[in-house]
């Protein structure tokens, strides 16, 4: 229900022209696309590394979930650190701060039900990581973006002598 509300609020609020989508200047596009790329290729080879894994016979202790899910959150990452580092993470016309207040509170939300599950007790059953682990993982990947995001806007601030 909350993730609702902020998809919701973000859709009202989340563009500074008053419209309701992103828009890119070409650089901005030509970074995204090389991000796009980046994280297929990741995801590529992550997932032949697990088959292989899986043709050996060798057991990995933790559910296919989790195990499929790690692969988009390696691929996120890496398509969430070229695009912000490329400055093509948000496009021209974004309410970049709001925005990144949204992402940084989805990712303690994430987070703390991650570690609510471990508390119980429900990540790992019989030495197996279980689905629960998945709240956990996606926290880090949405705070990590926005820790990204930060240093970035730190970074372009020092650059711009304002720091």
């Amino acid at each position: 229900v909350s993730l609702l509300l902020i998809v919701v609020f973000m859709k009202r609020r989340g563009y500074t022209d008053g419209s309701n989508k992103t828009e890119y200047d070409e650089r901005q596009l030509i970074a995204r696309g090389r991000g796009f790329m980046l994280a297929y290729y990741t995801l590529l080879i992550y997932l032949a590394v697990i088959i292989m894994i899986d043709m050996l016979d060798v057991t990995i202790p933790c559910s296919m979930t989790v195990l499929v899910f790690t692969g988009f959150v390696i691929s996120g990452l890496v398509l969430s650190f070229y695009t912000i580092m490329n400055d093509a993470y948000w496009g021209i016309n974004n309410n970049v701060s709001l925005i990144t207040r949204a992402i940084i509170a989805i990712g303690i939300i994430n987070f703390v039900f991650g570690i609510v599950d471990m508390c119980k007790g429900k990540m790992v059953v019989e030495g197996i990581l279980q689905d629960g682990f998945i709240n956990f993982e996606a926290g880090v990947l949405i705070l990590a973006i926005g820790i990204m995001l930060l240093i970035k806007k730190r970074r372009d601030k020092q650059e711009a002598g304002e720091i």
